[in-house]
């Protein structure tokens, strides 16, 4: 199992005011950038990213068609801690709608570039052990069902490590955590493709990104998608 904690905190602001615009009938680009810039340093000060993956055997009960020409599986779980949440119930609470929404997409696309990091270690590791990867498969897009999230938190269920736990069954807290796998095999092309939006089932996320040649990396600066 490796665990990294080295993570940089990189938002790019013009994506992340543009999504909020998107939501609702917002104040003007000027007015969110202020509160963006005074947002930043309490998303710096206040998150604490973790990202953990293991490779391991597939399990022969695990039967989702994309993994059916690999012979491993690389578990991952990241978080950035639940700090951010807590300031953005805050906010809410103190009627601040729009700093509130502001500060919870922040903390997303922070959770979505440490993903993205992430990925960029499982890459070197699993080259130089020989192995190509699948797309992310996450639980709940469609593959695998929501409640595999559970399966894939024991995997690291050292308390020592991480406070990351399964609550109502099959979310995650804290809020801004993230679960998933890719598939590995000899056989399969080297990748450095994290995540295909296409095949993703989520087509409510704000930060899908379906507009690229298939024969281009979908995400040249793997900015805000996870």
């Amino acid at each position: 199992m490796k665990i990294v904690s080295d993570f940089k905190l990189k938002l790019n602001k013009k994506n992340i005011i543009e999504t909020v615009q998107s939501y609702c009938q917002t104040p003007q680009y000027e007015e969110l950038s202020k509160m963006y810039d005074d947002l930043f340093p309490y998303l710096i000060n206040n998150s604490t990213p973790l990202g953990m993956y293991k490779i391991d055997r597939k399990p022969t009960e695990l039967k989702i068609n994309s993994l059916k020409e690999c012979s491993s599986i690389v578990y991952c779980l990241v978080t950035i801690g639940d700090e951010s949440c807590k300031k953005v119930e805050s906010l809410f609470a103190e009627g601040k709608f729009f700093e509130a929404i502001l500060l919870d997409t922040m903390a997303s696309s922070y959770l979505f570039h440490v993903s993205s990091d992430l990925f960029d270690k499982i890459c070197l590791d699993s080259h130089e052990l020989g192995l190509g990867l699948t797309c992310k498969i996450a639980p709940g897009d469609g593959e695998i069902d929501l409640e595999y999230q559970k399966e894939i938190v024991d995997i690291f269920r050292n308390d020592d490590i991480h406070s990351i736990r399964v609550v109502n069954d099959c979310m995650l807290y804290p809020a801004k955590s993230m679960s998933y796998i890719y598939g590995a095999d000899s056989e399969l092309a080297y990748n450095n493709k994290d995540h295909s939006c296409e095949d993703c089932n989520n087509v409510f996320c704000k930060m899908r990104n379906i507009n690229f040649k298939s024969q281009k990396p979908i995400f040249e600066d793997k900015e805000d998608c996870a």
